[in-house]
């Protein structure tokens, strides 16, 4: 009986320090809000990019896509630098990932994680680098991200360097197997090369309810400048857009996260549309601990239109400590696309 009252107490004096300080989470998250909702114009007005889907977010780590896509609330291992930089807070030690996606048998994503405990407590940096394509068209990303908690408040921000190079393939007459000869010759006199540099500026925001529940937010590429610069490869007919600048689009992901003792994780995320032309997602998904080691995972992606794009995600994972201080984590998920299906794996180290 005298714990069940102690513990009520702290539950109370919990509750109570949370009174205090909701007007500065509900203010803090308002104003991440409202920073990111001022940019909606701008996005707007932007000319479309004669290198369409560009940076496109398919899903990093093979944890959160198995989780339905959904990590924006939890974000709490090497993935957190890309999904939510508050996250880093929750990173206990060193943690090194790496994953590789052939996206739809099309492109070939390369994704590192690195979490790196930082001076002092509740301080921790993490630097994620992504590349992907090959001569007709490459992208690097790298995010250096940093993340602080104060009280029961989590914050980070993240900084990226983008780098894309396009038209570095090269056609000639000897591709007649494929192409009809005119087909070549109209080829060759249309194809554009250049290349792109940027930066990019991603907010992010946990609050930690308690020690089971967290609500998540992030700005991501709040800021994200892009000088594109193009030139055609072998016609004096048609032209480029030459040197132009144009910011990749602003997202905001809102996202929840629940523990159930010790086994069981519940997440879901909420991504609005803030263009015209692009979907509202909602996503959810779970993960299950069994016999210590075997994690089963599952979730979905669904898009709030008339379109056939959602998505089932599957995973399994292992998690083995060889010693006190070091683990060895491998990772696998299916997802179920309506466009093609596809399969990640992922290795990481923590120590």
């Amino acid at each position: 009986m005298n714990s069940i009252e102690k513990q009520n107490s702290s539950i109370f004096k919990g509750s109570k320090t949370m009174d205090s300080n909701a007007i500065m989470v509900i203010i803090l998250g308002i104003y991440i809000s409202l920073l990111s909702i001022g940019n909606i114009p701008n996005v707007f007005a932007q000319e479309v990019s004669t290198i369409p889907g560009s940076f496109v977010d398919v899903g990093f780590g093979t944890r959160p896509v198995a989780m339905g896509y959904a990590f924006v609330g939890l974000a709490d291992d090497e993935n957190a630098t890309y999904w939510n930089p508050a996250g880093l807070t929750k990173v206990d030690g060193f943690q090194v990932g790496l994953s590789q996606l052939d996206h739809w048998g099309l492109v070939t994503y390369n994704y590192a994680a690195i979490t790196i405990p930082s001076f002092g407590q509740n301080q921790a940096l993490g630097v994620a680098v992504i590349s992907s394509g090959d001569d007709m068209m490459s992208e690097l990303s790298v995010h250096a991200g940093y993340g602080f908690r104060l009280r029961f408040v989590s914050i980070g921000a993240s900084v990226k360097y983008r780098r894309a190079s396009f038209g570095k393939n090269s056609l000639s007459e000897s591709m007649s197997e494929v192409f009809d000869p005119e087909e070549i010759t109209i080829g060759m006199g249309q194809q554009v090369t250049g290349n792109a540099n940027g930066l990019g500026l991603d907010l992010g925001l946990l609050v930690h309810i308690n020690e089971s529940v967290q609500i998540g937010m992030i700005a991501r590429d709040y800021k994200a400048p892009m000088q594109w610069s193009s030139a055609a490869l072998e016609s004096t007919t048609y032209s480029t857009k030459g040197d132009y600048s144009e910011d990749l689009p602003m997202e905001l992901l809102f996202g929840l996260s629940g523990k159930i003792g010790n086994e069981l994780t519940v997440v879901a995320d909420y991504v609005p549309a803030l263009e015209y032309d692009r979907t509202t997602w909602v996503r959810a998904g779970f993960e299950k601990r069994l016999a210590k080691i075997f994690m089963i995972r599952g979730g979905t992606e669904q898009g709030i239109n008339n379109i056939e794009d959602d998505k089932i995600t599957l995973g399994t994972g292992l998690d083995i400590s060889i010693q006190q201080a070091l683990r060895i984590k491998a990772d696998f998920t299916y997802v179920k696309d309506p466009i093609k299906d596809s399969q990640r794996f992922s290795f990481s180290i923590h120590f």
